[in-house]
């Protein structure tokens, strides 16, 4: 009995030992630079990162195009009704997301590349953008949104950049051993190339090996396209759009006004919630107001800049970027979770005299979405900080079955019939607000630019 009282003073010893160097460890911890983690780790509420990060999209997923063509060597076969193009193959990519995706991760090095290497923009004509789409070695890349050019760097390389141009085509081509960089600049309407001597033509030659024609061909390439924008780009067969079911999300658990305001930040201990015709979240100056349609309204009334949502720093980006990277990561934050198969992609950048109006949409597989309320997501920027927001939370769902739609030919012929010339044909859903899409061909205007 004695030994055992012996052995049970021994690990009483031990256990307290124990205590006392963790207590130690604790302490030493809390004087040192881990003691910001330490506490970030234990705080319960409130983002311990910029809103969306945690749901593993990078910055990079915001430039990807929605719709891609490769020139590559070889022998092709021009589509029906389409001109003779100088040797080569063309490899185009339309209503497909799995598929862009993959090809632009190929070319996204020799891209970022060349955009910090780009020299000074020089105008070129309409002629000599067509050239750049059409002949020797290349890629051309849709964005279907309009995207600053600091914005687009920021996204490849978190860099600034001395470009400036609005863009939503671009195209690199290889010439003399080095890349040139070619883009329409939205903002004026005229064609630009940037030459750059640093990047390389033998990686954008190695990132599009392997690729095959399928017979892909730009509007102006074909007499039979003459009515539309010339710089569509189409594919010889239609388009098998997938059926999607359309529900709102706040009709679920997610769904609440307390889950989407603790998603985007807010502290609940600290937020108030009441109902009138629309449900209300005040936590201070910042309030959340949700419809019953799923239509979130976001407001800061108090003055200064004690809102929720400071433009966060992202590097050395600039602070263009670092206000659209800050809206698209919220955008995220409320979004990204509730809108089951869609992407959110950025559709427009404005100065409106004060600040900046940044605008999002939906894209199912890389197919547009209409809506009938405009864009998915507005976002007002001034003075530093987010201001206000409105967006629609939508879920999609794909179904079991494909939509029928026109053939390209027989597009384009209805919305000319409909006095729809020059527009670019472009397929799209459109969400009327019910529980179903339909899908079908849209013409978005263009401008042809310089002759």
């Amino acid at each position: 009995m004695e030994m055992n009282k012996r052995r049970r003073a021994v690990e009483l010893a031990k256990d307290v030992l124990i205590l006392l160097l963790t207590c130690s460890a604790v302490w030493l911890a809390s004087q040192t630079r881990l003691a910001a983690p330490l506490q970030g780790l234990l705080r319960e509420e409130g983002p311990q990162a910029l809103p969306g990060q945690s749901q593993g999209e990078s910055r990079a997923e915001g430039a990807l195009p929605m719709a891609m063509a490769a020139n590559l060597p070889g022998t092709s076969v021009p589509a029906e009704g389409a001109f003779e193009r100088s040797e080569g193959a063309r490899c185009g990519i339309c209503y497909d997301q799995a598929a862009c995706q993959e090809l632009f991760q190929r070319v996204a090095g020799p891209l970022a590349e060349t955009l910090s290497s780009a020299g000074a923009p020089e105008r070129i004509t309409r002629r000599g953008w067509e050239e750049a789409l059409t002949n020797g070695l290349g890629v051309y890349m849709d964005f279907q949104g309009q995207v600053p050019m600091p914005v687009l760097v920021g996204w490849l390389s978190g860099e600034e950049t001395a470009l400036t141009a609005t863009v939503r085509r671009l195209a690199l081509t290889a010439r003399d051993g080095g890349v040139d960089l070619y883009f329409r600049d939205e903002e004026d309407g005229n064609y630009y190339r940037c030459r750059s001597e640093v990047a390389d033509s033998f990686p954008l030659l190695e990132a599009l090996s392997g690729l095959t024609d399928n017979g892909a061909f730009f509007a102006f390439e074909s007499q039979l396209y003459e009515d539309i924008d010339p710089d569509t780009l189409l594919l010889p067969d239609a388009p098998s759009p997938a059926s999607y079911t359309v529900t709102n999300p706040i009709n679920t658990a997610q769904g609440t006004l307390e889950a989407l305001v603790q998603d985007l930040g807010f502290s609940l201990n600290s937020t108030s919630f009441y109902s009138t015709d629309e449900q209300v979240a005040r936590s201070g100056d910042d309030s959340v107001r949700l419809s019953d349609r799923g239509v979130a309204l976001y407001q800061y009334e108090g003055r200064g800049t004690g809102g929720l949502f400071p433009v966060l720093s992202q590097g050395n980006a600039g602070t263009l970027f670092d206000s659209v990277e800050t809206c698209r990561q919220l955008a995220l934050s409320a979004m990204g979770a509730r809108c089951g198969e869609a992407r959110l992609y950025l559709s427009s950048v404005q100065w409106n005299g004060k600040g900046w109006e940044i605008d999002f949409d939906y894209s199912l597989n890389g197919i547009p979405v209409l809506l009938e309320r405009g864009c998915a997501a507005r976002f007002w920027v001034e003075d530093g900080q987010v201001m206000q927001f409105s967006i629609w939370l939508r879920s999609y769902t794909a179904g079991s079955s494909l939509l029928l739609v026109l053939p390209p030919r027989q597009g384009a012929a209805a919305l000319a019939a409909q006095g729809l010339k020059g527009g670019e044909l472009l397929l799209t859903y459109t969400d009327s607000g019910g529980d179903t899409l339909t899908a079908g061909w849209s013409a978005r205007g263009g401008r042809t630019g310089e002759d």
